[in-house]
């Protein structure tokens, strides 16, 4: 297993989230993860570890509160993410485990462990036990052991007793399967069971033995020889029990053959009859039947020819008679079919008659517009004078207003009068104002004799003068807007005379037009006369007109149809005329043939004694079927002509014989008591058979068993030897001292060049450690007794050979070693050798990781991890 990439966050001291990736670190091949006591080194084995295992060497799975003691108390989530090459491909896998604290209860965490392996370019779930036991190939304590080696237990190895060092190997080397005791013992147990199902076979065998299978055989010999005689006895009894039943069989036929034979000889008259019925049938068969199909055919083909004439004929009268009513039909409609271009003719001048008629219309209502226009003229300057002479009236009175306007006089005397009248109102209003003792607002007297009195009006006078004047100018200009509005009447009523002069203009043109048309439409007509149809309306004239287009149309129509008709008749009433010359031609082929046909009927019937037709036709009718009536007739004088041969045969079969019912019984009854006796013989033999058969099989079984239970009583001493041998893991613990003495060597090629050739170490008796100091006499003396630096140097030696062991026996590619050891314990001439030890491990292309708070150690190790737990949890650093 080699370490990729680790994320950790809330375990422990880490509060954050710290990320190491392990390639510059494996790279070195020595790397460290250094940091002060309590800094947090420790805890990123336990994360690999737990996300490994799901195990952790402070804490117990239950009673410890482990989740909760393993999440920092500042944290609400604990996640481990590790990454990884295990197995013999370097597969790359990655665990994940992942906490949360409850909400409710703060010691509450709850904990998710998944695992993933890299496949196909993406991440798939797999289960943790197959990763961790088929990829890692190690059990989480021997993992700890041999792989990732937590604080304080790196020399655990040498320190444990002998069996516990032994139970280690077993694991570790999977020694189990020399573990044979049990295996020993179930087959023990199973030979055992055989053994007694064997004693138990034997047993039910019975005693059967080769005397009393010889005396069976006797016996059967016996049985054989009787059963023998009696079968040769039975022989002759079925063979007189044989002729007795052909007899019977014999007599029996002859007394059905007899009876069948009467029977048939009843019947023969009659099939005589049918015989000769057929003869007579197939002589009018062979002799009328084609000629009376060949007269029935023509007769047919007369009628047929006869009828078609007829309907010929028909027809010939039909298109005849109406051939001549189309003749008359023409006569009748040509002189009109001559004459039909007259009807076109007549429709175009009535079309021409129609128009005149229009411009007739037109020409009569442009004449009353002209008429009513002349008169509006005249209207129009009739009023036209009129509004000159009330212009000129108008003028008139203007200018004596104005005249009157003008004199001077009365103009001054009015404005005189109203200004006098202006001040008397002024005046007016001081005198109302007046008091005695109060001076005049005019002349400052206080003392007022004559007061203007206020009775007389001044407002009246002043409004009437003011009246006078505004009635002569309102008179001024009243007489001013009508004859400006006379003026503008003159001007339109002269305008709309100018206006209906001109129009009447326009229609006078236009009546010379008609007049030119009428003219010429007048000149077109040839067939018809203007004057006659003077008195009709313009609809009366396109009634004649349609008419005179559908006589046309009609004429040329019933015309063409009945000369295509004529035609059409004609070549039928041809045609018709050729068929019946044809028919007629055939007709008499017809009548000669059937005369021919008649007469060779007539001459047949003469030959063969026939006197009619009709009795030929008779027989024709029986319609026999030939061939049917044949089979049948030959049938039964075939059955006939047999019965009598066999009624022959067994009457000779017979002859001077007698059957006998009795004795015929009295033989089957002696047949039955021998057949019986005869099988119970039989089946006596065949019991005897089966016993001497099972006695003999027994006894081979019997024999074959016995050598067997030898085998297996053999089998069970030397079982039980080997039970003796296994008892109390004595083979495995041979074994594993073996595989100890095995590992010890291999250690030694180390432990030989770290010690410089001094120490060797050696397994005793007790399969504990010894080291055999070389360079005192070769003496032995317990691992115990070296130093610290050289017990590290001898644990690490067999670690490394035991972590060899493991990687060959899981096939990994990469051989990985992480040390968690202070090291505190030990002098610095032990750590010197430790470091040492250490670097000398490059040489073998192994990667070693050590944890350590050591700073010596520190110093000569180029490539590490610094862990510092500061406020803010554990942090990591990197050395490059």
């Amino acid at each position: 297993m080699i370490p990729q990439y680790l994320k950790i966050k809330g375990l422990y001291s880490y509060k954050s989230l710290q990320e190491i990736d392990f390639y510059n670190l494996t790279d070195a091949t020595l790397f460290g993860i250094f940091g002060s006591v309590g800094s947090g080194k420790s805890s990123i084995l336990e994360a690999i570890v737990f996300a490994l295992y799901g195990d952790t060497e402070r804490l117990n799975k239950s009673g410890d509160e482990r989740y909760y003691n393993m999440t920092n108390l500042s944290s609400s989530e604990l996640f481990i993410e590790f990454t990884c090459l295990a197995g013999k491909d370097d597969t790359k896998y990655r665990f994940v485990v992942q906490g949360k604290r409850s909400n409710k209860n703060f010691k509450e965490v709850k904990v998710e462990r998944k695992a993933y392996q890299w496949l196909n370019e993406t991440w798939m779930p797999v289960s943790l036990e197959d990763v961790t036991e088929n990829a890692i190939g190690l059990s989480y304590e021997n993992f700890r052991r041999t792989v990732i080696i937590p604080q304080g237990n790196f020399q655990e190895f040498i320190e444990l007793k002998g069996r516990d060092r032994s139970e280690m190997m077993k694991v570790l080397f999977g020694l189990e399967r020399f573990d044979l005791a049990e295996k020993n013992k179930r087959l023990t147990e199973r030979n055992l069971q055989e053994l007694q199902r064997i004693e138990g076979q034997l047993l039910s065998l019975g005693e059967d033995t080769p005397e009393s299978i010889a005396q069976q055989e006797q016996e059967l010999q016996l049985k054989k020889e009787l059963s023998k005689s009696l079968e040769a006895e039975l022989l002759l009894k079925r063979n007189e029990e044989k002729q007795q039943d052909e007899l019977l069989k014999l007599f029996s036929n002859l007394n059905a053959t007899t009876r069948r034979h009467e029977l048939l000889k009843e019947k023969e008259k009659w099939f005589k009859m049918r015989e000769e019925k057929l003869k007579l049938y197939e002589k009018c068969v062979l002799n009328f039947k084609s000629l009376f199909d060949q007269k029935t055919i023509k007769e047919k083909e007369y009628n047929r020819e006869k009828n078609e004439i007829n309907a010929n004929r028909a027809t010939l009268a039909d298109k005849q008679s109406r051939f001549q009513s189309i003749l008359i039909e023409l006569d009748k409609i040509k002189p009109f079919y001559e004459k039909r271009e007259e009807y076109i003719e007549k429709a175009k001048e009535l079309n021409t008659i129609k128009s005149l008629k229009t411009i007739e219309k037109d020409k009569n209502t442009l004449q009353e517009r002209i008429t009513k226009g002349k008169e509006l003229i005249k209207n129009k300057e009739v009023i036209i004078q009129g509004l000159l002479q009330d212009k000129h009236i108008l003028e008139q009175n203007l200018e004596k207003r104005k005249a009157e306007l003008k004199e001077q006089k009365t103009e001054l005397k009015l404005d005189e009068e109203l200004l006098h009248l202006r001040v008397q109102k002024s005046l007016q209003k001081f005198a109302d104002a007046l008091k005695d003792n109060e001076p005049c607002p005019l002349c400052g007297s206080v003392h007022h004799p004559e007061i203007l009195s206020s009775h007389e009006d001044f407002d009246v006078k002043i409004s009437l003068v003011v009246s006078q004047k505004e009635s002569l100018k309102t008179e001024i200009e009243q007489a001013e807007a009508r004859i400006k509005n006379t003026l503008a009447q003159i001007e339109k009523e002269n305008a709309d005379r100018t206006s209906y002069e001109k129009a009447l203009s326009k229609l006078t043109e236009q009546l010379a037009g008609f007049e030119a048309q009428k003219e010429v439409f007048s000149g077109q007509l040839k067939f018809l006369n203007w004057s006659d149809y003077d008195s009709l309306g313009i609809a009366d004239i396109e009634t004649q007109q349609i008419q005179a287009e559908s006589e046309h149309k009609r004429i040329i129509e019933s015309f063409t149809r009945l000369d295509i008709e004529h035609r059409s008749i004609e070549g039928l009433i041809k045609t018709t005329e050729g068929v019946l010359t044809t028919l007629l031609a055939n007709l008499d082929k017809q009548t000669k043939a059937l005369q021919t046909i008649q007469h060779s009927i007539n001459l047949q019937l003469k030959q063969d004694g026939f006197l009619t037709e009709a009795e030929v036709q008779e027989i024709l009718k029986q319609n026999l079927m030939i061939e049917k009536e044949r089979q049948e007739i030959q049938a039964f004088q075939t059955d006939l002509q047999a019965t009598e041969q066999t009624l022959e045969q067994l009457l000779k079969d017979t002859e001077g014989r007698k059957y006998d019912a009795e004795a015929h019984t009295q033989i089957k009854e002696t047949i039955k008591i021998s057949e019986t006796r005869f099988n119970d013989l039989k089946k006596e033999e065949g019991r005897l058979e089966k016993e001497i058969q099972s006695a003999i099989e027994n006894l081979k079984t019997r024999q074959l068993l016995t050598a067997e239970k030898k085998r297996l009583e053999i089998r069970k001493d030397n079982l039980d030897t080997l039970q003796k041998l296994f008892k109390a893991n004595g083979f495995v613990d041979f074994v594993s001292s073996i595989y100890l003495k095995n590992l010890a060597n291999a250690a030694n090629e180390r432990f030989h060049r770290m010690t410089r050739h001094q120490l060797h170490l050696e397994i005793n008796a007790d399969n504990d450690f010894e080291v055999r100091d070389l360079l005192n006499g070769g003496k032995t003396r317990l691992l115990k007794t070296l130093s610290g630096g050289q017990k590290f140097q001898a644990a690490l030696s067999l670690a490394l050979a035991l972590a060899d062991n493991i990687h060959n026996r899981v096939q990994s590619r990469h051989n990985f070693f992480f040390l968690d050891e202070g090291f505190g314990s030990l002098d610095k001439e032990s750590l010197q050798i430790v470091f040492e030890t250490l670097k000398s491990l490059r040489k073998e292309n192994r990667i070693v990781g050590i944890i350590s708070h050591v700073e010596e150690l520190q110093q000569e190790i180029q490539t590490y991890l610094k862990i510092e737990n500061t406020e803010d949890g554990s942090k990591v650093s990197k050395s490059w």
